[in-house]
């Protein structure tokens, strides 16, 4: 037989083994599929589609506790690994759940901050279980805050109640003492002003965290927002003995405008003023310094007063907090004008930021992001930047 023959034989004896081969694999894969149906009936369309709409953890599990159906949410958590849900909890509970048919939740300890995730386990029919599960640690987070901002209010409102009620009793006892009935009635408007400045200054905190919604944006000039501001503190400033002065660019690229509640952002400069001017000592100056470009506008308000203390600034924003207890009560601060400007900005996509050293004075910085208003004048400048930066380079003469 000769060499040809030989080799067109052994190829065409590998390709029929071959064959053989892959169409036994096809055979064992589809028998194997056959297999699995019949010990896994399929799974309710309805649940599957409802699940895969879920955006927190869902598994459906079989009666052996294997993972039938995963969720998007659930793919990439470590609970979930092939054919095997790790979690002991979670599968102890599911035991139990396909035994007795009754649903099963576990609530997160609000004692235990590393403990945050919600557990529902529900049987689906004879088969299934469904295991649901949400982590909570971000609403957890919220009711602690507010916990604590109802107890920092009950506590801020405890004094001036308390003062009002003895003053007006003392009052009352001094009828016919007029000198004592006028010093009484002095602490009483201080006190009666105190309580009205704690009220208005939570209601701006409340609106500041709140979400900016689309009808209460409109177009603030912010350059002339904080002329306005300027002018209007003017009066206090003189009255503290304290020089305000404004710099501002002349030609700058384009006008500060931006999108948001004129309001809000009116209380958040008009706080670091007061604040300002407060800190100020008796001859000492407050500059507002505006520098615009053609993406942000910055606002900066400087003060020449004690400064903040390196170990206090990461706290400065948090609401309640004074540096000096006695000397905030007693000048009238509520310890909420810094929290409400950070807030403040934030909603509008913009913050505040701080620089100050101890003996020579603070600075404040309000960023805030410009709109375009004019989409034709936006496309110039960008087929402008284009051209130029494609244009040939002019080439360089020779000096040789």
């Amino acid at each position: 037989m000769s060499p040809t023959i030989l080799v067109l034989a052994s190829v065409g004896l590998g390709a029929a083994v071959g064959a053989l081969i892959t169409a036994t694999i096809l055979a064992a894969r589809s028998a194997g599929r056959r297999r699995a149906r019949m010990m896994r009936p399929e799974l309710p369309d309805a649940a599957v589609t409802i699940l895969h709409e879920f955006d927190t953890f869902a598994v459906i599990l079989d009666a052996s506790l294997s993972p039938v159906y995963v969720n998007p949410a659930a793919r990439d958590e470590r609970q979930v690994s092939g054919e095997e849900l790790r979690e002991p909890e979670f599968l102890r509970r599911a035991r139990q759940v396909m035994s007795t048919g009754i649903a099963d939740t576990r609530e997160p300890d609000p004692e235990d901050p590393s403990n945050t995730v919600r557990i529902h386990i529900i049987k689906l029919q004879q088969r299934f279980l469904v295991v649901l599960a949400e982590d909570l640690g971000e609403e957890q987070r919220v009711n602690a805050m507010r916990r604590d901002f109802i107890a920092n209010v009950s506590h801020e409102l405890k004094t001036p109640i308390a003062a009002i009620g003895l003053l007006a009793e003392a009052v009352k006892e001094a009828a016919d003492q007029p000198p004592t009935v006028r010093k009484f009635a002095t602490s009483l408007m201080k006190e009666s002003k105190r309580l009205g400045d704690l009220s208005r200054d939570i209601i701006h905190l409340s609106e500041a965290q709140s979400t900016l919604k689309p009808e209460d944006r409109e177009r603030v000039d912010l350059r002339e927002l904080v002329r306005i501001e300027v002018e209007a503190h003017r009066g206090y400033a003189t009255a503290s003995s304290v020089d305000l002065i404004v710099t501002e660019p002349r030609s700058p690229e384009r006008e500060p405008v931006i999108q948001g509640k004129p309001s809000s952002l009116s209380v958040a400069v008009a706080n670091l003023l007061s604040n300002a001017i407060q800190h100020s000592p008796d001859g000492g100056r407050v500059g507002v310094g505006m520098e615009i470009t053609s993406k942000q506008m910055v606002v900066t308000i400087t003060d020449q007063g004690a400064g903040i203390p390196p170990e206090h600034l990461p706290r400065i924003f948090e609401r309640f907090y004074r540096l000096d207890e006695s000397r905030s009560r007693e000048g009238g601060g509520t310890g909420l004008g810094l929290s409400i400007a950070r807030h403040t900005m934030r909603a509008h996509g913009g913050d505040v930021d701080v620089w100050s050293q101890p003996g020579v004075g603070s600075s404040f910085s309000l960023t805030f992001p410009l709109i375009d208003e004019d989409p034709q004048r936006a496309k110039k400048r960008a087929k402008k930047k284009i051209k130029k930066a494609v244009e040939p380079a002019e080439p360089t003469r020779s000096t040789a």
